[in-house]
């Protein structure tokens, strides 16, 4: 459109695609009205494809070793990246349907932001915890002072006394 490309996602490639163009956005459609993307319009030319870097998680969920040659690497955080370079397929593969999840009820930089800070936390990705922080994300509160909860408390609990 305007000579600029929009990125549907893999699952519509060989679709027949209609554009809806808005003055802020641009809405892809199947012929039957099931929404593909919605994407921000870009006024002028753009050097990149605009895309949604949600719409490739559930592609990178399917085929893991696609990560390294991924075009939304640079879209996750540098610890997130990092961590998710160091996982293996199967947790690779968990971490990309968490973060698409995610993703769908709180939007892609909420998840991608969430994961960060639970990588930083030195916390596996579990779903609760991606569900819960990507939505605080969204909702504008900061995280950064959000810090793991001190459990030395139990430990002391699980010690034996001598009576």
């Amino acid at each position: 459109m305007d000579g600029n490309y929009y990125l549907a996602g893999p699952s519509w490639r060989g679709w027949s695609l209609e554009v809806g163009l808005r003055a802020f956005d641009v809405e892809l459609r199947t012929q039957d009205g099931r929404v593909c993307a919605k994407l921000p319009r870009v006024y002028g030319s753009s050097p990149v494809t605009i895309r949604d870097p949600a719409v490739l998680l559930p592609a990178l969920g399917r085929k893991t070793n696609g990560w390294p040659e991924s075009t939304i690497r640079d879209d996750f955080p540098a610890k997130l990246r990092l961590a998710v370079d160091h996982m293996d397929a199967g947790d690779r593969r968990h971490a990309f349907r968490l973060i698409a999840r995610a993703s769908d009820s709180s939007g892609f930089d909420a998840a991608v932001r969430a994961g960060e800070h639970l990588i930083e936390q030195g916390r596996a990705l579990d779903e609760a915890s991606m569900m819960m922080l990507a939505r605080r994300i969204k909702a504008g509160e900061p995280v950064d002072d959000v810090k793991a909860p001190d459990l030395r408390v139990y430990d002391a609990f699980m010690q034996r006394k001598e009576v």
